[in-house]
């Protein structure tokens, strides 16, 4: 059978894609193991192509099945908008949706336009779709699907036992090679997206990626890695693991592996700061490996905030790993739940904290409840919109303490101010010489570094952010009309 897998058109209201834009690997993944069962699958970006002539693409392919990624809230309605405009032009093709949101809340899901949503791993649920579909066998009997049917929503029951992360196919990075020069993150393209691992033991009560997998966590082993590793051209690489390092063993195993392969890429990566502090030689076995920057997820400045969202990690720990990283010379960028309860003697504090650590790269999220975390099943009652663009953790969705145009004037002041450090500690010019720097030596693209640049100024606004609120009444008005 042809399966096409669809990524919705670019969306959004602030255009956060200017710092972030990221391959469909969970579709490569899937197609990976649709091929396997000697299917032929086509992926289209159509953030890419753009809705017209990506539908065309899909169309000129003829599939029998249509799959939709909706990985995040934010792409609800472009999800829906696309399945309407598949339908359309492709009505005999099965439209089905799958994608971390997806099975996060598959009832939402489970209206007009998709057929079925799968829930879990979809490489274990869509190959038993495809050929289920091919025999014409019913549909209910293949696990992790709800189906959406004329009276109502049916489901087959939960998803299939999860396999070892060895057992899966490589992901089929050749249906997108026309795409991977386009992927990006900050002033580092091309980019390609890398999954080593999957799952968090940890239970922070704004993420729902430990409930997505049952707070399961799987590791590929260190030689799955490298072939994976050896599959991508591009230079630089976002490791997708939650928590990089969270197998201490396995980190020093796979350092060894990947200088032993004489693979050298940069690499971008997620950690927490106790496991950095515990093991700060995994620091410099990975310097070995080529050059890094690190996210950490800090959250909050004091334990009394870590406490807050079940963290499970302390202050003194974001502290100190931050030191031993400026040491090192390792890049870093700390981000920030700002709380929508947060007063101005708040947003100073942390104002303060970036001013004696320095931490100029630092980042800023509005705490946000998405639906399947438990600070959604806490606060659900409070959510102030179903408009969910706003979902983009750049938007309070709650009430705000102080009214909402000084929040974002509070809010907007964050990024002025993590720039502004950026200038006290390295100077404006050397930064500047900086950027031109790794511009000269085709570290960044030119259109890499001018998005990243403009977002800066862009984020600084708070018209920036109070304009999605006030376009919030037509955007819905819209989505309830596509």
């Amino acid at each position: 059978m042809k399966v096409s897998l669809l990524k919705a058109p670019i969306g959004g209201i602030i255009g956060l894609e200017m710092i972030t834009f990221v391959e469909p690997l969970g579709l490569e993944c899937v197609a990976g193991a649709i091929e396997e069962e000697g299917h032929t699958c086509q992926i289209v970006d159509l953030r890419i192509d753009g809705l017209e002539e990506g539908l065309a693409k899909a169309l000129a392919f003829a599939p029998q099945i249509v799959g939709i990624q909706c990985n995040f809230t934010t792409e609800r309605f472009r999800a829906l908008a696309l399945a309407k405009h598949v339908r359309r032009q492709m009505p005999e093709a099965l439209v089905v949706l799958g994608g971390h949101d997806a099975s996060r809340d598959p009832g939402w899901f489970c209206r007009n336009g998709f057929d079925v949503v799968a829930v879990g791993d979809g490489e274990r649920i869509l190959p038993a779709l495809v050929a289920a579909y091919e025999e014409g066998r019913d549909l209910a009997t293949v696990p992790g699907l709800e189906i959406n049917t004329p009276d109502g929503r049916r489901s087959a029951g939960p998803a299939p036992d999860r396999r070892s992360l060895d057992e899966l196919p490589l992901p089929a990075r050749h249906l997108i090679r026309d795409y991977a020069s386009e992927y990006y993150i900050n002033f580092r393209r091309p980019l390609a997206l890398m999954e080593t691992a999957r799952g968090c033991p940890f239970k922070c009560n704004f993420c729902s990626v430990w409930k997505f997998h049952e707070s399961s966590f799987r590791e590929k082993s260190p030689p799955r890695v490298v072939e994976e590793l050896a599959q991508i051209e591009a230079p630089n690489i976002f490791i997708t693991d939650d928590i990089f390092w969270m197998n201490v063993r396995r980190g020093r195993e796979l350092a060894k592996a990947v200088q032993a392969s004489g693979i050298r890429k940069h690499y971008t990566i997620q950690t927490r700061t106790d496991i950095i502090c515990k093991f700060p030689e995994l620091i410099e076995m990975w310097r070995d490996c080529g050059s890094m920057t690190i996210f950490l997820g800090l959250e909050k400045i004091d334990d009394a905030g870590l406490a807050s969202v079940n963290k499970g990690n302390t202050a003194a720990n974001n502290d100190r790993a931050i030191e031993i990283l400026q040491d090192l010379d390792v890049g870093y960028t700390p981000n920030f739940i700002v709380d929508p309860s947060w007063d101005r003697g708040d947003f100073a504090k942390l104002k303060r904290w970036i001013d004696r650590t320095g931490a100029y790269n630092s980042g800023f999220s509005v705490l946000t409840p998405l639906p399947g975390t438990d600070l959604w099943d806490e606060v659900e009652d409070q959510v102030t919109t179903e408009d969910w663009e706003l979902f983009d953790i750049a938007h309070s969705v709650l009430p705000t303490k102080l009214p909402l145009d000084d929040f974002y004037a509070e809010y907007a002041g964050l990024w002025r101010h993590a720039v502004d450090v950026r200038y006290r500690v390295h100077g404006r010019m050397r930064t500047h010489l900086d950027l031109l720097a790794a511009l000269a030596l085709r570290k960044v693209t030119f259109s890499a570094l001018r998005k990243g640049m403009r977002m800066g100024s862009v984020l600084g606004r708070p018209e920036t952010f109070l304009r999605a609120h006030h376009e919030s009444a037509d955007r819905l008005a819209r989505a309830a009309a596509s």
